[in-house]
């Protein structure tokens, strides 16, 4: 029985939305009990009601994680297709179409996040495990369509542009903050 192969096309979209919504009610309990031991809460509660207050603190951290989730999705996407430029050996792209149900991975991943809401660091953890077991089975489904020369290539690649990646996202945020430090100083 042959299936639709666009039925995936939407799981990694459904996946963002739902990670971004657990950690945003996880992300907004624990900043509202922070504003509340700081006493700006109470202040905030002034303006707005405390339902008011909640959706707007929820809808600032889902907008914040749905940007950040989308923006590495697209440039996992793109270091991932260069991979493939780089060390496949093929022209209609089916290398790449075998790594689609991997996003049921995150689909999955995404359901379990809700169970625990009343804690960030589980929902962060649930996040950790998630993108874990994709790792798995990404270097699973490389290891089986590439030789072993290739697939080392693109997994080293892939690793190298994450790291140059993440390492200059640190250093511009350190920079950032010490540079607000100055300012404040």
């Amino acid at each position: 029985m042959k299936t639709n192969v666009y039925l995936l096309s939407y799981a990694p979209l459904i996946g963002i939305i739902l990670f971004s919504m657990s950690l945003a009610i996880a992300t907004s309990e624990y900043v509202i009990q922070w504003l509340t031991r700081v006493g700006v809460y109470s202040e905030i509660i002034a303006l707005l009601s405390v339902q008011e207050s909640k959706v707007l603190v929820l809808v600032v951290f889902f907008t914040v994680y749905f940007m950040l989730f989308s923006a590495f999705k697209l440039v996992a996407d793109t270091f991932n297709q260069l991979g493939f430029a780089f060390f496949a050996r093929e022209t209609n792209g089916s290398s790449l179409h075998r790594l689609k149900p991997g996003a049921t991975v995150f689909l999955v991943g995404s359901g379990i996040s809700f169970l625990f809401l009343n804690s960030l660091l589980a929902v962060i953890a649930v996040l950790l495990g998630t993108f874990i077991l994709y790792l798995f089975y990404y270097i699973w489904q490389v290891s089986q369509l590439m030789s072993t020369f290739r697939a080392i290539g693109l997994l080293l690649i892939q690793a190298m542009m994450w790291a140059i990646l993440l390492s200059g996202l640190a250093w511009a945020m350190l920079r950032l903050f010490n540079s607000v430090g100055d300012i404040i100083l």
